[in-house]
């Protein structure tokens, strides 16, 4: 039965059908798409898009301690929207008119404290890299430079909510348990903690975590979802963002067709302030 069967596909292969039907075939996700063996395309102009972000060329006597500052800023057109759209996702879940500030964990730049500040929620930043705290202060945000973990031992009970965006993965495994457990006690009573990391169960996801160097290990939602029931996080929630579904099966499992995820929760024992 096998050589017939060969023999038939020899013969539509001839045929002037056999494109189109391939095509259609790779449509439907019954078939993969021929391809030439080799293709070529220029690099994206990825410092040319960090230069026109930051406003200068690197200082070339301080190309290392600048380095990370502009890697950050190598995406496309259209970036800063998805950003603005992500955190959109974000804000019915967090507190508002509180009087205690929300706390930044790895602010970076500040994107995520001027997009609360613009909306009346009082909000600060930290993160280790001095470079990127000139930044966000350079646009008269509350942002300072120290470790994570030192910050939050330093300030029990005085965050409305805690954010950290694109930071877990940079964590290595082994301190995740402490700093979620000190977020926790620096959270008010009633605060939130949201965390934000690569959807790891998306089919490009991996691609992109390793293009930063400075990641660690990627975090599946499963997982951060325990840790936070873990360290006492109740009414615990997974939000995805980012869709980019490749075909419509995937489209119908949000845990494959979003290329982001957040794990939000809330201290809810004791008496809200």
């Amino acid at each position: 039965m096998t050589a017939p069967m060969d023999r038939i596909k020899a013969a539509i292969r001839k045929t002037p059908l056999f494109g189109p039907l391939k095509w259609l075939a790779a449509l439907l996700g019954r078939s993969s798409y021929p391809l030439p063996f080799s293709h070529t395309l220029p690099a994206e102009p990825f410092l040319e898009r960090a230069i026109a972000r930051i406003g200068h060329a690197p200082d070339p006597d301080r190309q290392e301690e600048e380095f990370y500052s502009y890697f950050s800023e190598i995406w496309a057109e259209g970036y800063e929207q998805g950003l603005a759209q992500q955190y959109a996702a974000y804000l019915p879940h967090l507190p508002k008119g509180h009087t205690l500030p929300f706390l930044d964990i790895g602010c970076g730049a500040g994107e995520f404290i001027q997009f609360l500040t613009a909306r009346g929620i009082r909000a600060q930043g930290i993160d280790s890299n001095a470079t990127e705290i000139a930044r966000a202060k350079e646009q008269g945000l509350d942002a300072y430079c120290a470790d994570a973990l030192s910050y939050l031992h330093e300030h029990n009970e005085c965050f409305s909510g805690i954010s950290m965006i694109e930071v877990i993965e940079h964590i290595p495994p082994e301190a995740i348990h402490a700093l979620l457990s000190a977020a926790y006690r620096a959270l008010a009573y009633g605060g939130v903690a949201l965390v934000e990391t690569i959807n790891v169960k998306h089919p490009i996801a991996f691609h992109s975590f390793y293009t930063d160097p400075t990641h660690t290990r990627p975090v599946p939602s499963d997982f951060l979802a325990f840790l936070m029931q873990w360290h006492g996080f109740q009414d615990v929630q997974v939000i995805y963002t980012t869709p980019l579904a490749f075909s419509y099966e995937q489209s119908r499992d949000p845990s494959r067709a979003y290329f982001s995820y957040a794990v939000i929760g809330r201290k809810m024992d004791g008496l809200a302030c």
